[in-house]
């Protein structure tokens, strides 16, 4: 994400502007991109040096009033099923009324998060097993086919490399060449 812009950078940028220098000038001088100079030359002639200041109030994510009745239904939904995901949820007001506009998923999981309403993680549920890794040599080997490999000559060939899991070293593998019909 850019970094803003002083205060001091923004007047200087209008100061040349105002001297006679073109947008592109000013872009390779600053360092900036052009439409960023642009959108402050703008700024500045609508609303004059007020215009220059950082709007960071209009930066990040807005929460919704907490009067917004989306906001509350998704929120209650949320509450008494904490089961259902964003998906279900969007699911069931959507049957309720067809022509309500609703927020993405995306935006839904926010709000949980939010309110602390956040769902236990699939990777807590999932079950897991043991990592059973070779403990000696040629205890387990890892085969993997290469097909149809074409060679600098035009030649197609196959082979199998097998790997022994606990060395890491290749066992030789077999090639075998591939004749066109």
């Amino acid at each position: 994400m850019p970094k803003s812009l002083s205060m001091a950078t923004r007047l200087s940028i209008i100061e040349h502007h105002q001297k006679g220098e073109n947008i592109s000038s000013l872009s390779r001088k600053f360092k900036i991109n052009r439409g960023t100079i642009r959108e402050l030359i703008k700024r500045h002639k609508e609303e004059g040096s007020e215009g220059l200041r950082p709007k960071y109030e209009l930066c990040g994510k807005k929460r919704p009033d907490e009067e917004d009745f989306i906001f509350r239904a998704v929120r209650c939904f949320r509450a008494w099923h904490p089961g259902w995901g964003a998906e279900k949820i969007r699911c069931e007001l959507r049957l309720r009324d067809k022509n309500i506009k609703l927020p993405s998923v995306r935006t839904m999981n926010r709000w949980f998060h939010w309110n602390n309403q956040i769902s236990v993680s699939l990777k807590s549920t999932l079950p897991t097993s043991e990592n059973k890794k070779a403990k000696a040599l040629h205890e387990v080997w890892q085969i993997d086919a290469k097909e149809e490999m074409v060679l600098i000559d035009g030649s197609k060939n196959c082979w199998l490399n097998i790997v022994d899991e606990f060395s890491g070293m290749v066992i030789q593998p077999c090639v075998f060449s591939q004749k066109e019909n």
